[in-house]
């Protein structure tokens, strides 16, 4: 797709995400990510340009992101765009990405 920034990766098991932004705290499923933002399926809505604060579980650390909401797609849920982020969490975000991926070989190895 035109305009993409950076290569997006399915997630192909079920990886819980929390989202807490607006007045509100719910959680979603990964759908997919990327190195600057993701996909998330969830029936909540949260309007274009709401900032919030992303939570994604990575065995016994936590994956923190400040992302903006960039679209609500009909059907599935909603597009973040990741804003801020410590050294740290852009390392643990790269073998999550990493991880997904040799998930996606196996996968299709079979």
């Amino acid at each position: 797709m035109a305009g993409r920034k950076a290569k997006r990766v399915q997630a192909v098991q079920s990886i819980p995400v929390g989202i807490l932004g607006g007045d509100t705290y719910f959680t979603a499923q990964l759908v997919d990510i990327s190195r600057t933002g993701m996909l998330v399926r969830c029936a909540e809505d949260l309007p274009v340009g709401t900032v919030g604060r992303i939570g994604i579980p990575m065995a016994a650390e936590t994956l923190r992101i400040v992302a903006v909401v960039r679209r609500r797609i009909d059907g599935i849920g909603l597009a973040f765009e990741f804003v801020q982020m410590t050294h740290r969490d852009r390392a643990h975000l790269h073998r999550l990405i990493l991880r997904l991926e040799q998930m996606l070989t196996a996968e299709f190895a079979t």
